[in-house]
């Protein structure tokens, strides 16, 4: 039997759009662009988030300045109601995506399986 797999995978994308998690998140952000300073500070914190992740992926050093500008936004990021309602919702996404990770990749776990410890 030959399975197009790929069918399925576009299937879990429209169904994962209905879920909960999924709906919670994008009514989250909708709340963050409904709030211009919180939509602003957001941008400009995952901004320099990346930028700081970039410079360490190049094997760059972060300066120290970079580090305390980065602290300093992600505490008024944390302050924000509706950036800490939509970080709370983009856990459960992420934890509803690490459950069908884990059933996703449960065959080639099987496989490897054979290769761990064995009793005996």
């Amino acid at each position: 039997m030959v399975v197009n797999i790929y069918d399925t995978a576009n299937e879990l994308e429209r169904q994962m759009r209905q879920t909960q998690e999924f709906i919670g998140l994008k009514e989250a952000f909708d709340d963050l662009k409904a709030d211009k300073e919180a939509t602003d500070l957001f941008v400009k914190f995952q901004a320099k988030q990346a930028a700081a992740q970039q410079k360490q992926m190049q094997g760059q050093e972060i300066s120290e300045d970079e580090i305390k500008e980065i602290q300093a936004l992600a505490k008024d990021v944390t302050s924000k109601d509706v950036i800490q309602a939509l970080m709370a919702k983009e856990q459960q996404v992420d934890q509803m995506i690490q459950q069908l990770n884990q059933i996703i990749t449960g065959p080639l776990q099987e496989l490897y399986k054979q290769f761990g410890p064995q009793e005996g």
